[in-house]
C-alpha cells in the first residue's frame, strides 16, 4: 500500500513539473502574440530563476525522484534535472543535466529578457 502510494505520489508530480515546464516555455511564446500574459509570465519565469539560483535546482524534481525511488529503488537518479531524465526516458536523447539545466537557465533568460521588452515596449 505504501508502495502505492509512492508511485501515485511520483505520478502526480511528474503531472505537475510537466505542466509547470510546458506553460514556462510554451509561455516564452504564447506571449509574442498575447501581452496581456507578460505579467504572469514573468511571475513564473523570475520564480522559477529565483529557486533555482537559491536552492540549486527544482525541488519538484527532488521530490519526484525521492518518490519514485521509495516506489522503485532500481530507478534511475534524475542528477537533478527533471528535462535531462526524461528526454532520455522518453526518447532516448541523452543529455546530460549540465547541459540540460543550462539550456534551460538560457531560456529562462530569454523568456524574461523578451517579457521586459514587450512589457516596456506596452
Amino acid at each position: 500500500m505504501q508502495r502505492l502510494r509512492h508511485k501515485v505520489l511520483a505520478n502526480g508530480l511528474f503531472l505537475i513539473h510537466a505542466g509547470w515546464v510546458a506553460v514556462l516555455i510554451g509561455g516564452a511564446f504564447f506571449i509574442v502574440g498575447n501581452r496581456w500574459y507578460i505579467p504572469y509570465h514573468l511571475s513564473i519565469v523570475s520564480g522559477t530563476l529565483l529557486l533555482n539560483l537559491i536552492l540549486g535546482g527544482c525541488p519538484l524534481t527532488w521530490w519526484e525522484e525521492r518518490y519514485r525511488k521509495a516506489w522503485d529503488p532500481m530507478t534511475e537518479s534524475f542528477e537533478n534535472s527533471f528535462v535531462a531524465a526524461y528526454l532520455k526516458k522518453l526518447f532516448g536523447i541523452n543529455m546530460t543535466s549540465k547541459q540540460a539545466n543550462w539550456a534551460l537557465f538560457g531560456l529562462k533568460a530569454v523568456s524574461y529578457y523578451i517579457s521586459i521588452n514587450l512589457l516596456i515596449k506596452g
